[in-house]
């Protein structure tokens, strides 16, 4: 059994492919990619870097989306909001 998971991931459109939730929100233009490759939703903040939360009993492991660089979409940040 694997256990050399990244503890985090930083999601872009070169390593996309790996996440296929992710990879659906792009192809259906829910998220971005910046001229950096980082992904952000539509409102400007970038998609939450990807924790490993635990691995399964086979060993698959299990991300969550950290959202401590998330804003609201309605907020006034979001409005103010630059592209890179």
């Amino acid at each position: 059994m694997n256990t050399d998971y990244p503890k985090e991931v930083v999601l872009t459109a070169s390593n996309l492919a790996s996440w296929p939730k992710f990879k659906q929100l792009f192809e259906d233009g829910k998220v971005i990619a910046d001229r950096t490759g980082r992904l952000r939703y539509k409102h400007g903040a970038p998609v939450g870097k990807l924790i490993l939360v635990r691995l399964l009993k086979d060993g698959t492991p299990r991300y969550a989306e950290a959202a401590d660089e998330w804003f609201n979409p309605d907020s006034q940040r979001a409005k103010e909001f630059v592209w890179p």
